[in-house]
């Protein structure tokens, strides 16, 4: 009986606990970059406000456009700055989900994909996997055809982009259009589709993280 209350006791000490630190958290609101609209996209505790530098959040794009075509793109946004209840983040990386890609790849076509290195205007360096659906089977040689003009075309676009021009390209599937018109030259194309965006350097102005804490009687609500 002894060793039963002492476990019922040890259990709500634990409980007390937990209660405890998550009452000693703050709720922040983390903002999209300016150049992906600038939308409040999440609301996120911490005990301190240091401690949200380099949080990386993985959303939809859905959440800041709210158009339901948009939900299979997962972006990563890493918090690099924070104002009082406010955290604003950058841009790191981009995804389809697993089940749109799933969904392309189907039984008599073939898939070509390409993993390119590209630096943008404003010096963002950025690697894109693009995949591109045939209509029917192709040789290996017409595949590296495929990926060399996939290649070509985004290191040419690229230099001439900033970040910010590049995504809105991506996202709304114009880049994706031009590069399936570049591959169509080689090969007749079902769907041409940047999967993925991941960011290998951020230029200098973006490494830089920020904090700025209210005064301290603004921070209780």
């Amino acid at each position: 009986m002894a060793e039963r209350q002492q476990a019922v006791a040890q259990q709500e000490k634990v409980a007390i606990s937990k209660k405890d630190v998550w009452m000693s958290k703050r709720w922040y609101t983390a903002y999209a970059p300016v150049y992906l609209n600038g939308a409040a996209v999440a609301e996120v505790p911490a005990s301190e406000p240091q401690k949200l530098l380099g949080r990386t959040l993985e959303i939809s794009y859905f959440e800041i456009t709210k158009d339901i075509s948009h939900l299979p793109i997962k972006i990563r946004l890493q918090i690099n700055k924070v104002d009082g209840d406010n955290a604003y983040t950058r841009f790191k990386g981009l995804e389809l989900s697993r089940d749109y890609i799933r969904s392309l790849v189907r039984r008599g076509i073939s898939k070509s994909v390409a993993y390119v290195d590209v630096t943008t205007k404003d010096g963002w360096r950025l690697r894109l996997t693009v995949m591109g659906i045939t209509s029917a089977p192709v040789s290996t040689s017409r595949k590296s055809a495929i990926r060399k003009a996939f290649a070509a075309l985004l290191a040419q676009k690229a230099q001439t982009l900033d970040i910010g021009s590049l995504l809105k390209e991506t996202l709304e599937g114009t880049l994706a259009a031009e590069l399936f018109a570049a591959a169509k030259k080689i090969y007749p194309m079902r769907k041409v589709e940047i999967a993925k965006i991941k960011v290998l350097a951020f230029p200098k102005g973006e490494e830089v993280v920020e904090l700025k804490e209210l005064p301290a009687q603004q921070i209780e609500r």
